[in-house]
């Protein structure tokens, strides 16, 4: 059978009204897509302006023409989409195009992507004149994302989606509204179906005199605040209790600062960037691509656990240390950790001002410690890229309604965060039920977050834990207020923590739960348990403290004494010698030892010599034309005219400078844009003719395969 009439049907709709000026490179972008099964239904509203002249000149290549008046854009899109049957859809204005090799390349990627319902490309525009001027980067889109206010522009030149997804979504544009038709349906779509970007420009926009968007600009930001009032106000319960810290209560759409601030925390729900080189067939014995993970709704994809199998096994027969934060930290020789692996939790990130080295691996579980110290650890995590977060992917409050919320929402994805599914431990089948050498397929929830850590250690491999700082002596102070009736929840009032390395550890305003020392005594047996039955020993090397379930051993015979006192000489040696010369020229040196509201000005005058010494110049100069007797009559007229002359000097040789600068910038400026552009411009141009090749192979292939 030939491959082209097993390509789905694709249906695009141009609708028109009197828009001759821009209508033939407009049909000629879509006929000349050569796409074999194309389904091409031009809506035109009655123009009068010769429209319907070009339109014939296209009217054996279009399947569908439909020419009477109509009461509007959308109501002209609602009358071509339903005398269309295309299984993919789409539509593009009469003034803008579609990109060359787009439907072949968006009918392939429906093919290969069957849980894909919707796809966006990368943003472009042109000018009146056909000259593409801009091309928008990649960037993710999700429901989360447009209510929150990041909602400008989802390209509708770019955009296209089943057939199955249009019925689910009523199947028509909203004829209530005259501009912002378009944003109303993704609003309605993003309700049944995630929107994936692809890697890849699709359609675009032309900027032109007199365009509907730009003149009624404002009366579609209207209509999109209407929009998304109504979307805020109808999401399902679930939803909004999800992402209850993301969603606002009124409509907002964020500039482009305040849309970059809030990036990170926004992407809780993101699908991945689709690249069009994930859609290419997998070459023999090359490598084999990740089968994309599959998910319904956005809530599923921000509670989803990560792939966590990359870590199985990745230190096998090593050792790691195990470390709480216990008091007893204040009596550990902390810096014969530098170059083991460490594991940490919490808010160990206030003994980093001790330590020269950083943990390997962290991890923070508390559904009360999580959300109220999330952007300490976000940021620790970003300073530290070599340190490895591990977090449950839903956060389960212990108290009140017991809420689960997606920890994404306050911990948002980055390359060193993974999170896990975490479950309920059983005595069912102990010890195994109530810990998890696997975490893979979750992890067991712990009455400690040193019970977590063991898992994680144990599933990477390591036949030696050592724990250190592990006290397992607890005290609640007086000045600590409970949050609930069972004083389970806590909140500290003071800083008068005396269960930590630090009395600020859960100082004044943190919120933390009641430790039930009891149960972690119970759950430290189970998880030895676990452990010894898979030859991992686990010895307890903490100074003091009361946890007796796992053999003691001295902290410091751990380490070879060679060992040790090369870590010391390291660390001497690392500090500034006294009397070391400054990295800085003399006079430099001699400017810091000003006083401080000096240097600044001293130091920009150094730095600028050479100006000031041709100033001098032109004074002294000047000084020598006063001392001629001859001047004398006109000395009352010159020191006027001097200071003048000076600062008219001073302030040209500045603004020179400065348009220099600015000319060399501009230059360069327009030098990378340009040539971005042309390689943006050559590369669709290729990438178009390469996916043209592969379906005319495609198809040769199965002509083949039929007549064999």
């Amino acid at each position: 059978m030939n491959a082209a009439a097993t390509r789905p049907r694709f249906t695009i709709v141009t609708p028109n009204w009197n828009g001759q000026a821009y209508l033939r490179p407009c049909l000629e972008s879509v006929v000349e897509q050569n796409y074999p099964e194309l389904e091409y239904i031009v809506v035109d509203g009655d123009s009068s302006d010769g429209s319907r002249i070009i339109i014939e000149e296209f009217r054996d290549q279009l399947s569908g023409l439909i020419c009477e008046p109509d009461n509007g854009h959308a109501d002209a899109l609602n009358k071509g989409f339903a005398a269309s049957t295309g299984e993919i859809m789409g539509w593009i204005n009469s003034d803008d195009v579609i990109l060359p090799g787009t439907l072949s390349f968006v009918a392939r990627l429906f093919e290969a992507r069957p849980d894909i319902d919707w796809i966006t490309g990368r943003p472009s525009s042109m000018n009146a004149d056909g000259v593409i001027e801009w091309m928008g980067p990649v960037r993710p889109w999700s429901r989360v994302r447009f209510l929150a206010g990041d909602n400008q522009w989802i390209q509708q030149e770019s955009t296209f989606w089943r057939r199955s997804l249009w019925e689910r979504a009523g199947g028509r544009l909203d004829t209530d509204f005259q501009l912002a038709n378009d944003f109303e349906l993704w609003c309605r779509f993003f309700r049944h179906a995630e929107l994936h970007t692809v890697d890849r420009h699709l359609g675009c926009f032309r900027v032109r005199p007199g365009q509907r968007s730009i003149v009624y600009k404002t009366r579609y930001e209207k209509e999109a605040r209407q929009i998304l009032a109504r979307e805020l106000e109808q999401a399902e319960p679930d939803f909004r209790d999800a992402f209850a810290t993301l969603l606002p209560d009124a409509p907002v759409t964020l500039d482009a600062d305040a849309r970059q601030r809030r990036d990170k925390e926004l992407s809780v729900c993101d699908p991945p960037i689709i690249r069009a080189s994930s859609l290419r067939p997998a070459r023999q014995g090359g490598r084999k691509e990740t089968a994309p993970q599959i998910f319904e709704n956005a809530i599923e994809r921000a509670c989803a656990p990560s792939l966590l199998t990359r870590f199985k096994g990745v230190h096998a027969g090593q050792r790691c240390f195990i470390m709480g934060n216990g008091p007893s930290l204040n009596q550990t020789d902390l810096s014969l950790l530098d170059g083991e692996t460490v594991f940490a939790c919490n808010s160990i990130y206030m003994l980093f001002n001790r330590i020269d080295w950083r943990p390997t691996y962290y991890a923070c579980v508390d559904s009360r410690v999580l959300p109220d110290r999330a952007s300490e650890i976000a940021a620790m995590l970003d300073a530290n890229p070599s340190m490895t977060g591990f977090f449950p992917a839903v956060i389960q409050e212990h108290v009140g309604d017991k809420r689960r919320t997606p920890a994404r929402t306050a911990l948002p994805s980055a390359k060193n965060r993974f999170y896990f599914n975490e479950v309920f431990g059983t005595l069912e089948d102990l010890p195994d039920s109530m810990f998890s050498t696997d975490i893979e397929a979750g992890v067991v929830q712990p009455h400690t977050v040193t019970i977590t850590m063991l898992q994680i250690a144990a599933y990477m491999g390591f036949s030696e834990i050592y724990l250190i700082g592990c006290d397992t002596r607890y005290v609640v102070p007086d000045s600590v207020k409970a949050d609930d009736p069972d004083a389970l929840a806590l909140t500290s009032t003071r800083d008068d923590d005396p269960n930590h390395f630090d009395p600020a550890y859960f100082g004044k305003d943190r919120k933390w739960h009641a430790p039930n020392t009891a149960m972690m005594i119970e759950h430290y047996k189970f998880a030895r348990q676990a452990l010894e039955a898979r030859a991992i020993k686990v010895f307890n090397a903490t100074v003091g403290g009361d946890l007796e379930v796992f053999d003691r051993i001295d902290y410091e015979t751990l380490f070879d004494p060679e060992v040790r006192t090369i870590i010391r000489e390291r660390k001497i040696a690392a500090q500034p010698a006294e009397g070391a010369a400054p990295q800085t020229s003399r006079i430099e040196a001699m400017i810091e030892r000003a006083p401080a509201r000096l240097r600044a000005p001293l130091l920009s005058a150094w730095r600028n010599r050479a100006f000031l010494a041709a100033m001098a110049v032109a004074g002294i100069a000047f000084l020598g034309f006063l001392a001629l007797d001859w001047s004398a009559p006109l000395r009352p007229w010159l020191w006027p005219l001097a200071l003048f002359a000076l600062a008219f000097a001073f302030t040209a040789g500045v603004a020179v400078k400065a348009r220099r600068l600015l000319n060399e910038a501009r230059v360069q400026l327009n030098d990378l844009q340009g040539r971005e552009v042309a390689r943006e411009l050559r590369f669709i141009e290729l990438e178009a003719q390469l996916e043209d090749a592969r379906s005319r192979l495609d198809e040769l292939e199965s002509a083949q395969t039929g007549q064999d």
